[in-house]
Formats: C-alpha cells, sequence, structure tokens
C-alpha cells in the first residue's frame, strides 16, 4: 500500500496546480472571469484553512476560526 503524503506536501502539489490553472484560463483569454475564479478559490481555502485548524488542534482549544498569518496555501 502507498504510503500517504503529507498535508503539507498536499497542500503544496494543489497550490502549484491551482496556478497552473490560473495561468491557462489567463492565458486562454478569460481573464475577465479571473475574479469570478478567485472568489470561488478564496471560499474553498477559507473552509480548508478551518478544517485544518480542526486536525491540528484539540477540540477543546479550536472555535474553528482561522488564525491571522495561517496561510496554508501560499
Amino acid at each position: 500500500m502507498a504510503k500517504k503524503p503529507s498535508m503539507d506536501k498536499t497542500l503544496r502539489q494543489t497550490s502549484d496546480q491551482l496556478k497552473r490553472i490560473r495561468k491557462r484560463v489567463a492565458d486562454g483569454g478569460h481573464v475577465d472571469q479571473m475574479q469570478e475564479i478567485d472568489a470561488l478559490v478564496g471560499l474553498a481555502k477559507e473552509m480548508a484553512d478551518r478544517q485544518l485548524a480542526g486536525l491540528e488542534s484539540p477540540a477543546d482549544e479550536n472555535d474553528g476560526s482561522v488564525q491571522d498569518g495561517d496561510d496554508a496555501w501560499d
């Protein structure tokens, strides 16, 4: 059975893929739609940050909020 990649590695790979997707969208002449795409990506990032916060801290210490400076996708 293959070893599961770390969350950090998975997020880095996802971030790299997202950069390539954004470039392809822009290169395809759809720059005017990037704002909508960025809004959807931002929402997904916020949801992922909240889930990661829940995984990284004990339930009694985590209120589900994302701390400033916690930017796992950048």
